[in-house]
């Protein structure tokens, strides 16, 4: 028996803004209901995962739902007897959600959540591993697949899309925004005003920036940085610090709080995650600008790139995980993932044999930049997954550091202990 479905958003007119073949198709997406004792023949349910950094609003929300109804509304068309239920869960309380609903058999058959969310997911049972063919797995890149496997080489999800992070700024107010980050310290000084989060996920884009990308590994394998990485690890703090004694520039503790502000028009430039751009896009219309992420000196920035997977839920019958796996395949093939891409204008594809049109389009272009910067911190973001507890550490430290409570050599000493710590 399917579960209830969740109370959503509905969707609004400004939000028809695909091409002609995608109009209908949340009136395509059946979201059915179920009756005691009746099995609902050709159903799929699936649970969306929605980021923790994010605001939950009705846009967000709607938003997630418009993603998952595109793949749906487009797999009817293949196959029109399938009926779709969709809710979705914090990726936070993802684990404890699906336990309880596993427990009443009640579970998902599908969940799209972040790669992170989708091991935690694997390592307590809670979803299958998801069956594989060589063929299927030379699709995507192997870096991409190794941040998807356990310790037993069991994959935890499919890649289907990829979510970059990149900077957002109010081009009323600015008119080329920074491309390195003495463009940023300056473009502070001139009186723009400028965003930045003490959340390190959403912070880590400044490490590569700062030459420091080498160093984070090194301590993270549980070896002592070498003079020079030690001085890229101190270098990175030094920037912070010195970022923060800007007038101009003010640190939230929140990646929520940043966006508030930003809509809210009292900040000129922050960075920001792809999955924010429709919303930002209402509040700000053509004022909304999106640039790659500053650069180092002879450095690339280095934003973490979020994969969003499809797994497998445990809780299926024989014939829902047969149209589970015959959809997920369908989700990832070329023509879907261009659509699923070119619709929503904020995500990539996790193919990588699907050509993303840059030409026709600044922004895709912008996120591609974004991904390509991001390629040298997935080596980072395998190491030091988003739920680790020395996140939380080092968000504790950098507010100790950009506040003025330590000096950014006695910072690196600390950062490194708390790096080389087992998790």
């Amino acid at each position: 028996m399917a579960p209830p479905p969740a109370q959503q958003p509905q969707p609004t007119a400004r939000r028809r803004r695909c091409a002609a073949g995608l109009i209908g198709l949340l009136s395509c997406l059946t979201l059915a209901g179920c009756l005691p004792g009746r099995e609902l023949p050709n159903l799929l349910y699936i649970v969306g995962g929605r980021n923790s950094d994010q605001s939950i609003t009705a846009d967000l929300l709607l938003g997630l739902r418009e993603r998952l109804e595109l793949l749906a509304g487009g797999y009817r068309n293949l196959q029109p007897s399938t009926r779709f239920q969709i809710a979705t869960y914090p990726e936070d309380a993802m684990v404890t959600e699906i336990r309880r609903r596993n427990r009443a058999g009640l579970g998902p058959d599908l969940l799209l959540v972040n790669g992170d969310t989708a091991l935690r997911l694997l390592q307590a049972g809670l979803v299958d591993p998801f069956p594989t063919s060589p063929s299927q797995l030379s699709q995507f890149d192997p870096e991409d697949l190794g941040r998807l496997k356990d310790s037993s080489g069991r994959l935890a999800g499919l890649p289907v899309v990829i979510q970059v992070q990149v900077a957002c700024f109010n081009n009323k107010q600015i008119g080329t925004p920074p491309a390195t980050l003495q463009e940023l310290l300056s473009a502070g000084a001139s009186g723009k005003r400028v965003g930045l989060t003490l959340d390190p996920y959403n912070l880590f884009w400044s490490i590569g920036s700062l030459g420091a990308i080498n160093a984070f590994k090194q301590a993270l394998a549980g070896q002592a940085p070498t003079p020079s990485e030690r001085q890229s690890l101190k270098d990175w703090l030094a920037w912070l610090q010195n970022a923060n004694s800007q007038q101009r520039i003010t640190f939230y503790a929140t990646q929520q709080e940043l966006e508030a502000e930003f809509i809210a028009q009292r900040l000129d430039w922050i960075p920001c995650r792809s999955t924010s751009l429709a919303q930002l896009r209402r509040s700000l219309g053509n004022a909304l600008g999106i640039a790659p992420l500053p650069d180092g000196e002879g450095q690339r920035a280095s934003p973490v790139n979020r994969l969003r997977v499809l797994a497998l839920g445990g809780n299926s019958t024989g014939a829902a995980r047969q149209r589970a796996e015959a959809f997920s395949g369908y989700s990832i093939n070329p023509f879907t993932q261009r659509r699923l891409t070119l619709g929503s204008q904020d995500v990539l594809p996790a193919n990588r044999f699907v050509q993303v049109p840059v030409q026709s389009s600044q922004v895709l272009k912008t996120l591609v930049t974004a991904a390509e910067q991001g390629r040298q911190a997935t080596p980072l973001a395998a190491m030091l997954k988003r739920n680790d507890k020395r996140i939380a550490l080092i968000q504790g430290l950098v507010t100790k550091l950009v506040f003025g409570e330590i000096n950014p050599d006695s910072a690196t000493t600390e950062l490194i202990e708390v790096l080389r710590k087992r998790q």
